[in-house]
């Protein structure tokens, strides 16, 4: 008769860390994720502002649509548009031909969103880039 309110205290303390367990375990928790693009790591060098690179391969079909989009959304992030530029660089070790990088003033490349030829297709990248832009943008100080 002693021992029951210790086993309750016990199941009430550790039931919740066993089912928390059981759920990772199972993989019935998926970690929802709020961005668009794709994550990756690399390092392009300092600038003072967040900078949308635009990689460039040797023949690019796309990079005149892409220019374009990128110059109507750093219009669209109004007056956090002074704190980003837009940088075009060749494809290289670093950057990936047909993507457009996020790199944040220290050089840190963040995300990265596909280009294709269809015009349609790339002002739907250019809404998600946005909107990942944006939310950097207002929970970071730096740029």
């Amino acid at each position: 008769m002693t021992h029951k309110p210790v086993l309750a205290l016990l199941g009430v303390f550790l039931l919740p860390l066993a089912l928390a367990w059981l759920v990772l375990e199972q993989g019935w928790f998926n970690a929802g994720t709020r961005g668009h693009g794709e994550w990756v790591q690399g390092h392009i060098g300092p600038a003072r502002q967040w900078r949308l690179v635009l990689s460039r391969p040797q023949d690019c079909d796309y990079c005149e649509s892409a220019s374009r989009m990128l110059t109507n959304l750093n219009l669209a992030l109004g007056r956090d548009g002074e704190r980003v530029t837009v940088v075009q660089r060749p494809a290289g070790d670093v950057l990936e031909a047909g993507f457009v990088y996020i790199a944040d003033p220290p050089g840190l490349l963040i995300m990265r969103y596909p280009l294709v030829g269809d015009e349609q297709q790339n002002i739907s990248t250019g809404r998600r880039l946005l909107q990942d832009l944006r939310r950097l943008l207002k929970y970071s100080r730096a740029g």
